[in-house]
């Protein structure tokens, strides 16, 4: 039986504006969320999407509705307690790769494990096996400006499941590679996502990325539908 990781109920956003109504964004959308699940929330630009993905991930806080991730209600934790819940649980990739230029693709990559007080012998030889299995094993003293863009993208890959997350959340993640590039990444990622068993949840406009997943949602007007 499967083991639900999140649940979200009627969730709404909205934005307050000076003499006019409130500007909504999107409105009751409710779904779950199944461990080693991957579903794809797909939408035109300035839809909600993005906005969605951070309140299902802690990062932003609807206007209604609730979220359940890995037992825990987002509306009731502080943000030190979102913050245990995010490094403990969650990964999360990007369009651009927010590596820091100053650490190796292996620092950048244990960046979690360290934040989380995590860092040992063991999991350096985790990390380093992370990299070497999406093809960086040479390039693990190299810093973000001697990789090429697949290659940052790969190490911001890494560190998003180096910590063995429950949830990956994937906000339109090759957006600033080319065609190629793209799908070689994301070939990459979810051969690694079936290993690993993680669930994912990916905001893309590009259906070609959407079809991967196993399910797939449109945001359109505010609503939020499945695709069957």
């Amino acid at each position: 039986m499967s083991n639900i990781l999140l649940s979200c109920r009627n969730l709404a956003k909205s934005f307050s504006q000076i003499d006019a109504a409130p500007l909504e964004i999107f409105k009751n959308v409710s779904f779950e969320v199944s461990d080693s699940e991957t579903i794809s929330i797909v939408g035109s630009s300035g839809s909600g999407k993005t906005s969605l993905l951070q309140i299902l991930a802690g990062l932003d806080s609807a206007s209604d509705g609730r979220v359940i991730v890995c037992d825990e209600e987002l509306t009731t934790l502080n943000q030190n307690q979102l913050c245990a819940l995010r490094n403990k649980h969650l990964g999360f990739i990007y369009q651009f790769h927010h590596l820091l230029p100053e650490f190796t693709a292996l620092e950048n990559t244990m960046m979690p494990l360290i934040i989380g007080g995590m860092e040992s012998k063991e999991t350096r030889e985790y990390a380093e096996y992370i990299l070497q299995r999406i093809g960086l094993g040479k390039r693990l003293e190299h810093y973000p400006n001697q990789l090429s863009g697949g290659e940052r993208q790969r190490v911001a890959i890494a560190r998003a499941v180096v910590n063995k997350p429950k949830i990956v959340f994937a906000d339109e993640p090759t957006g600033n590679l080319d065609n190629t590039t793209a799908h070689q990444v994301l070939d990459i990622f979810f051969e690694l996502q079936q290993e690993l068993k993680t669930s994912l949840i990916i905001v893309t406009h590009d259906r070609e990325i959407a079809a991967k997943t196993q399910r797939i949602y449109t945001l359109h007007n505010g609503t939020l539908t499945a695709n069957f």
